[in-house]
């Protein structure tokens, strides 16, 4: 959530932080309005809610220890002060790069090179980005997000990095032995770098699915772009002074700019540069295709953060979901693997204010995959929204329900989850083995304007909230997920921005990485008794551009009669992270699982595996057709 850094006056009347209809019109509200003093920051204070105090029975013995700097994870993120833009990203890509099986750290930073952690087997790591050619093509302004995915179908783990600033974005090819070269301009995806460098020219969010269902694997990039919220802010001025009202017509308030934009759009201002989010799509052979155009996908009206592909409606085609900040955020249904459509509106979705990380999963437990997104909450006590700036809001997290045909309900409050903070990375896996699953948010934001008066800050007082943020996360509790970070151990706090689950010593728990935006990482080891887990792993030799078989569904099912686990096979969510395409099940006492049943890209009839043995990776290689 970038912060306008041109507000002139010093006395700004805002309104409640409404939630934004997917149609533009207004959530209903009855809260005064409140004015905030930018200078002295008399602004209403955050109401903390009291700690929840959970039975032993209920924690279920969860429990982490920071292990970082015994890991060998204690390089700072940026060597340089991150404003603005520069200051939202941390990525983290956990992926195997060398083919060992022990799931290696990608970590890109800002003003500095990238770092590589090679996974010992011990807990501990070794920096290798220098020998595996990842430093980073220009370490004066960095790397973005990166995702690792076979480009060429060759049998190993290519990388695109994000850019950062005047720079392209750029394809890694890994020649099997883990080092890699720079492919950028021959495989088609080389863009021009900016004329000119500003805060905002970075792209934030990858993922990559099989989208035309031809065997390979596709890339979606997504970039916060500037041009939007310049246009919105100078149309919500103008409709300010039209109005009279002396209201602050900030674009996430009542949604008038999404209308806006869903209706007719908001032109670009004239000299901008380029809008960098694109669709690319493989071509088999390593080189890709710009099929933004041709696919219906219109990114020049998103402040895009995190994209994910992912089957919400259950035909079997990866449809697009895109977070965006001030009431961006969409859905796009993948129509028969040959274009998206917009659906946003009739889907129910595209209601939270700044949609910033991102997972789509079945969080609820009913076997379909909902919709979870991170944004900005600060609880007042008079439910009123002290915002900053034309573009921020306050209303929390959403969780949005899918009732299993793609048609979604925000079901938020009923779970528990609006309040975090100011929320990035996201994890929804059952941490504690117990056959329920978990949601962890990772959270903060905070930065300085030099021009304040004598150098005041924009993180005084409303600010100053976001500074020393915990990281949250949430146990079930019935039909509700209920906060407990303090109770296990997870005492995360500052600018917490990726976050991504990884099983580090292969001990069958799920650990957590927290990148912060310029401190070193921090890596929380699980040490919560030892339960019965179930790791799933697919092989597809049918697909030689897609072995990992992202967007295969796996179900698992413990016992006879007993609810499955449903989980679709991806690499993305969260933010600006990147995880394993390996699915994770607890088991709780359970020993030997009633049966493992994959539904694989383009199989009309499942593959089924019965009495399974608990407490190991699974492989599952593809059968043959026929």
């Amino acid at each position: 959530m970038r912060i306008a850094r041109t507000v002139a006056a010093v006395v700004l009347t805002t309104v409640v932080a409404a939630s934004c209809a997917s149609d533009g019109e207004p959530a209903a509200t009855s809260a005064p309005t409140t004015s905030i003093d930018l200078v002295t920051g008399e602004v209403p204070p955050p109401v903390e809610p009291p700690p929840a105090e959970l039975s032993a029975a209920q924690l279920g013995g969860l429990r982490f220890t920071d292990v970082t700097d015994v890991a060998g994870l204690d390089r700072e993120r940026s060597t340089r002060e991150l404003l603005g833009e520069d200051g939202m990203t941390g990525p983290v890509s956990v992926v195997d790069v060398d083919g060992d099986d022990l799931p290696d750290l990608f970590l890109p930073r800002t003003g500095d090179v990238n770092s590589l952690y090679r996974n010992d087997g011990d807990g501990t790591f070794t920096d290798v980005a220098a020998e595996a050619g990842l430093l980073g093509p220009n370490p004066q302004f960095g790397t973005g997000p990166t995702v690792f995915f076979d480009a060429d179908a060759d049998g190993d783990q290519d990388a695109y990095l994000a850019a950062v600033g005047a720079e392209s974005d750029r394809l890694y090819r890994n020649d099997g032995t883990g080092r890699f070269t720079d492919v950028t301009v021959e495989s088609g995806v080389f863009q021009p770098p900016p004329t000119r460098l500003r805060n905002g020219d970075q792209v934030h969010g990858l993922d990559v699915a099989d989208v035309d269902g031809d065997g390979d694997l596709d890339l979606v990039v997504v970039q916060w772009d500037t041009a939007v919220p310049e246009n919105a802010a100078n149309a919500g001025a103008q409709r300010q002074a039209a109005s009279g009202d002396q209201r602050l017509d900030r674009f996430g308030d009542i949604c008038a700019g999404t209308a806006e934009i869903r209706s007719r759009g908001i032109p670009r201002v004239p000299g901008e540069v380029p809008n960098r989010s694109r669709l690319w799509i493989n071509d088999g052979d390593g080189t890709f295709t710009d099929g933004t155009a041709a696919w219906g996908v219109d990114f020049t009206q998103i402040l895009g953060f995190t994209p994910v592909l992912a089957d919400v409606d259950g035909d079997r085609w990866p449809d697009l979901t895109i977070t965006g900040d001030a009431c961006t955020s969409q859905l796009y249904r993948n129509v028969d693997g040959r274009r998206f459509e917009n659906v946003t509106a009739s889907a129910g979705v595209g209601t939270d204010e700044n949609g910033m990380g991102s997972v789509v999963t079945d969080v609820t437990g009913d076997g379909a995959p909902d919709w979870l997104i991170t944004s900005i909450s600060f609880p007042t006590e008079a439910r009123v929204c002290p915002v900053l700036s034309s573009i921020n809001g306050c209303s929390g997290n959403r969780l949005f329900v899918n009732d299993g045909g793609g048609r979604f309900v925000d079901e938020t409050d009923r779970w528990g989850l609006r309040d975090s903070g100011w929320g990035w990375g996201a994890a929804v896996e059952d941490f504690g083995n117990d056959g329920t699953r978990d949601v962890v948010i990772t959270n903060g934001f905070g930065e300085v304007d030099a021009r304040r008066p004598e150098g005041r800050s924009f993180t005084r007082d409303y600010f100053t909230y976001f500074l020393d943020d915990p990281t949250r996360f949430w146990v079930r509790t019935g039909d509700r997920f209920t906060e407990a970070s303090a109770a296990i151990g997870l005492d995360h706090r500052g600018i917490g921005v990726g976050l991504a689950p990884f099983d580090l010593e292969g001990d069958g728990d799920l650990d957590l990485v927290i990148v912060e935006s310029e401190d070193a990482p921090v890596l929380y080891r699980n040490d919560t008794p030892a339960r019965r887990w179930l790791r799933v792993r697919l092989d597809d030799p049918s697909s030689p551009g897609n072995r990992s078989a992202l967007g295969a569904v796996v179900t698992v099912t413990p016992q006879e009669g007993a609810d499955p686990v449903v989980t679709e096979v991806s690499t993305g969510g969260s933010y600006e992270s990147q995880r394993e395409p390996v699915v994770h099940v607890g088991l709780g006492d359970v020993a030997r699982v009633a049966s493992v049943e994959v539904r694989w890209p383009g199989a009309d009839e499942p593959q089924v595996l019965r009495d399974v043995a608990a407490d190991q990776v699974l492989t599952v290689v593809r059968s043959p057709v026929g």
